[in-house]
């Protein structure tokens, strides 16, 4: 008999914070925006406490910059991304071929369920439920890698790339190769070739900051539009 174990909600600062953080990322809070305290916690119907918990997250996160007349909207530009994907890049490479000869059957098995579960959600084109299975795929890498250190640092990034993610995923006309994609990284972890999963992980990390370049170029240049419109 398998023991449910209750789940706890999310506390109110973090559920505050992927709000604002995704309003960022798509640029419906714009780069220099001043983010009142009060206001929010008006907005949101919350105390001050959860807003200053989201805040202090965000700027962490690098999306917003804490000034004498309390936060700004820094956002997120092209080198921001860059800068990002090299920093998971660098991570990422360690922990997958970390993983090589550490990863059990059991961890597989949740691997494979995960692909398949991708390639349940190309097939009826769920992205955010595609993206989100995504950034489960790549948080197991993380943890069959075994390094504690890598995780907090992919942890504490992990919000940022999950919001940009759900914007690249949005734009893909077929998602079944990026699914398919995934399971390739799994094959060859299994068969334990460090090389090859290093060169495909390598070129699946490219191709996501291509899109992710791109959709953000998009954002960028239609908040120009609207500005001037």
């Amino acid at each position: 008999m398998v023991t449910m174990r209750p789940t706890r909600a999310p506390a109110l600062g973090d559920q505050l914070a992927a709000v604002l953080r995704d309003q960022i990322v798509r640029r419906h809070l714009q780069p220099g925006t001043h983010l009142v305290e009060d206001s929010l916690a008006a907005e949101y119907d919350v105390s001050r406490g959860p807003v200053r918990d989201a805040l202090r997250q965000l700027e962490s996160q690098g999306l917003v910059e804490s000034r004498r007349r309390g936060f700004f909207v820094v956002g997120l530009s092209q080198e921001d991304i860059n800068d990002l994907y090299e920093l998971r890049e660098s991570i990422e490479l360690v922990a997958v071929t970390r993983a090589i000869g550490r990863v059990s059957d059991d961890q597989l098995r949740i691997g494979r369920e995960i692909v398949q579960e991708m390639i349940a959600c190309a097939d009826r084109a769920a992205a955010a439920d595609f993206a989100d299975a995504d950034m489960r795929f790549h948080a197991l890498l993380y943890r069959i890698g075994g390094n504690s250190r890598l995780i907090d640092v992919w942890e504490a990034y992990e919000p940022v790339f999950a919001s940009l993610m759900q914007l690249t995923v949005e734009e893909d006309v077929d998602l079944h190769p990026s699914a398919h994609d995934h399971g390739r990284l799994l094959d060859l972890l299994e068969e334990g070739d460090a090389d090859e999963i290093r060169a495909e992980l390598r070129e699946h990390l490219d191709g996501a900051r291509s899109r992710m370049a791109h959709a953000v170029q998009a954002l960028i240049e239609g908040a120009g539009e609207e500005r001037a419109s």
